[in-house]
This record gives C-alpha cells, sequence and structure tokens, in this order.
C-alpha cells in the first residue's frame, strides 16, 4: 500500500500555508473531517447535557459517540470512557479521588521516562496522603526503562503504579504489560499514559493491563479533548473509594447544568469518582449565597492566566 503524501496534507488545511508544524507536544493540526464534525454541532442547538429537551438531547448524543469513538480506538468500555478538558486535568483530578483511600505508609511508583502529567499529580497526591514515592529509572545508555526493576520497587504497601506506554522525549515504548503484570501481582492499581502512544499504533489497554489508560484527541488530529478510560478490573479494584464525598474542584471551565441545582428535586450528590464535578453555585440571594465582586478592568492587554491546572506548563 502506497502512503499518498499529497492526499493526506490536502486533508490538513492549516498545512496549505507550506509550514511544517514539528511543535507535536502542542497538539496536532486537525484534517477537514473534524473541523467540518465541529462546526456541524454549532450549526443546531446544543445545550447542557441530562436535561429534558431536545438541545440537551442532542449533547447527550455527541457525549456518547465520543465515548464509542475513543473506547474503539483503545479497546475499551465506552461506558467507562471519563472526558474531559485535557489529560492533565483528569489526571490531577482522579489521583485526587484515588488518594483520598492511600494512608501514610502506602507507596506509589513513578518513572524518570514520564512526562509531567503523569508525575506531578501522583507527587502531590502522595504528599497530602502521607505515602512514599518510589522511582523507576531510565538506563541513560539506551533510553529503555528496564521492567525487571519494578520488581524491587513493588511491595505490598503499593496502591499505584503509573508509566508512560510511550516517551514524549525519546520515543521510549516501555514493556506496560510486563511493568503492569508486577503491580498487579500486588494488586496495586496501573495508569498508563497513552498521550503519545496512541497515535502510533493499535491499542489495547487490557492486553497492556491498564487500570487506567490516558490518552488526549489533540495529539492524534482529533479536537482539544482528553479522556481516561477505566478497565472492568479497575471499577472492581476501586470499589472502597465510592463512599468517598465529592473531590476538590480543580479548575476546567465547567459548570453544573443550571437545571439540575442542588435546590432541584432530580438532584443528586456527584459520585466521589466523577472527573467533572464542580462545587454548586448557590443563587444569588439565596441562604449562604457568595457575594457578588465586582468586576475588575484588565490592567494589561496581556493575560497573566496559566493554564488550567494551575501551572504555567501547557497541559497535555
Amino acid at each position: 500500500m502506497t502512503f499518498d503524501v499529497s492526499a493526506v496534507r490536502a486533508a490538513y488545511p492549516a498545512l496549505s500555508d507550506g509550514y511544517a508544524y514539528l511543535d507535536g507536544a502542542a497538539g496536532t493540526q486537525v484534517p477537514h473531517a473534524v473541523i467540518d464534525a465541529i462546526a456541524d454541532v454549532y450549526r443546531v442547538g446544543i445545550g447542557n447535557v441530562g436535561g429534558a429537551f431536545p438541545a440537551s438531547h442532542r449533547a447527550d448524543g455527541i457525549v456518547t459517540e465520543g465515548r464509542r469513538a475513543v473506547a474503539d480506538l483503545i479497546g475499551g468500555d465506552p461506558g467507562g470512557v471519563i472526558l474531559g478538558p485535557n489529560m492533565t486535568t483528569l489526571t490531577y483530578r482522579l489521583a485526587h479521588t484515588l488518594a483520598a483511600a492511600w494512608q501514610p505508609g502506602d507507596e506509589v511508583v513513578l518513572s524518570r521516562l514520564d512526562h509531567d502529567a503523569n508525575v506531578r499529580p501522583w507527587v502531590q497526591a502522595a504528599e497530602r496522603a502521607g505515602a512514599t514515592v518510589r522511582w523507576a529509572d531510565v538506563d541513560i545508555a539506551t533510553g529503555e526503562l528496564p521492567a525487571e526493576q519494578y520488581a524491587a520497587l513493588v511491595s505490598d504497601r503499593t496502591r499505584l503504579v503509573a508509566v508512560t506506554a510511550a516517551s514524549n522525549v525519546l520515543g521510549t515504548r516501555p514493556d506496560v504489560a510486563a511493568i503492569t503484570a508486577t503491580a498487579h501481582a500486588v494488586e496495586a492499581l496501573t495508569y498508563v499514559d497513552g498521550v503519545h502512544a496512541t497515535a502510533h499504533g493499535p491499542v489495547d489497554v487490557r492486553a497492556l493491563g491498564a487500570d487506567f489508560y490516558a490518552t488526549s484527541a489533540y495529539k492524534w488530529s482529533g479536537p482539544h479533548v482528553g479522556a481516561v478510560t477505566p478497565t472492568l478490573r479497575c471499577s472492581t479494584r476501586s470499589a472502597r473509594t465510592s463512599s468517598l464525598p465529592p473531590p476538590t474542584p480543580f479548575p476546567s471551565g465547567s459548570r453544573p447544568a443550571r437545571h439540575r441545582s442542588p435546590t432541584s428535586p432530580e438532584w443528586s450528590p456527584p459520585s466521589s469518582t466523577s472527573p467533572v464535578w464542580t462545587a454548586p453555585r448557590p443563587a444569588t440571594g439565596a441562604p449562604g449565597s457568595w457575594p457578588r465582586r465586582p468586576r475588575q478592568r484588565p490592567t494589561s492587554k496581556r493575560s497573566s492566566r496559566s493554564c488550567s491546572t494551575g501551572w504555567t506548563h501547557c497541559p497535555r
């Protein structure tokens, strides 16, 4: 089969400017099909999901199809696909939730090959829980992440092993299946960062042994959205977290649907594992409502706001 470079380039309107876009970490350019699909959504009425009106039903359908597409791509269950702003934000939220069950003396195993998005959320969660972080090292001579070292890193106190399926710097592809098998031998959960791996070959989350598999559509010519997919094994293993309170919300730009407020009869507290929960804002004038703050004019034309994760580097 011949790879028609000209036909592929023609599918991406951004490439008509003659430039070669090499900053893959910032995301890929998108083809006409994606641009048209996004535009089609905005040509009809859409609303918040979960409502009892046609525009909301259309939004529900879009989300459902998005979950099916991600599940089809990685071999997961559509019902378990969690969509969010990006992989970084989703990882922060899941780390916060899972760490609520950790205790001092528990351990988390991370790798020095991983992108910061699969390191910092777990380090900070471990610090809050009093857990210990253990590190898997890269073989400097080869750029590989030896799977054999995990036998000495994992113990019966290990609660989670996080590892990349492909390095964003070197392109190294660790033996994820061997690493997750070592983790599962002590009943630890596994979180696999597939952001840079997904675009370069078939993915089977079950074969990888990933309890959570993270990816970002904008790394493989999709819209700017991240996804984390838990497996069936994970939902069974993490059932102990189901009674935990909702996590402290992280900035993401999401808002609770107007038609589902805490005062409405159909409202119920969100699940502790929900990655898109944000604290409902009381209506103005209601008992306990938050005071309004006066609007302030920006002091300069350039915004000083950082990325949605609170860090100055761009999320994945």
